[in-house]
């Protein structure tokens, strides 16, 4: 894997050069027949060169747009990898909503919770009193047995956490 993305990169940096060097005798190509000034290279003929400058811009251009093709197929895998996750985490959150009882509202509320929305913010969105929001989000506290939302939130990123192994026990006890 490290092989290949030092190729990969390489690849893109030698692709950049070969567009610079193209350019750079391009444009000079360009000023030159503007001014009527001849560019004569002893050893190759111009139009050798224009045709080598244009092959060297052809492989460039397929080794760029294979990285942006592998890049793509990359950036499709792991978004699709976040949706699995999100939909495990929300049926997660879920089960533990069905777990404390919470009513429909209270799951309701809870969910904007944990997405950070504060009590005015909730109570916008659900046409009622922050205070009514307050009270609600006291009563999941106390089922869910947690201080605040703080901790709601801390409860759902444990179990984020929880197949990550930073921390192994000893084999021998």
């Amino acid at each position: 894997m490290k092989n290949r993305k030092a190729f990969e990169t390489q690849s893109l940096i030698i692709s950049f050069a070969v567009i610079a060097i193209s350019e750079a005798f391009f444009l000079m190509d360009v000023f030159a027949d503007a001014f009527y000034v001849d560019i004569v290279i002893p050893w190759i003929d111009h139009s050798t060169l224009e045709l080598i400058s244009a092959g060297a811009l052809a492989v460039a251009l397929v080794a760029i747009g294979l990285q942006i093709k592998r890049l793509l197929t990359e950036h499709q895998t792991a978004r699709a990898s976040v949706q699995v996750a999100s939909g495990e985490l929300l049926a997660v959150i879920y089960a533990r909503f069905d777990a404390w009882n919470l009513t429909p509202s209270e799951r309701e509320i809870a969910l904007l919770l944990i997405k950070g929305l504060s009590a005015q913010e909730i109570a916008n969105m659900r046409d009622t009193r922050a205070g009514t929001v307050k009270s609600q989000s006291s009563a999941i506290y106390q089922k869910a047995e947690v201080k605040g939302r703080n901790e709601l939130v801390a409860y759902f990123v444990e179990d984020l956490l929880a197949g990550d192994q930073i921390i192994r026990q000893p084999d021998h006890i």
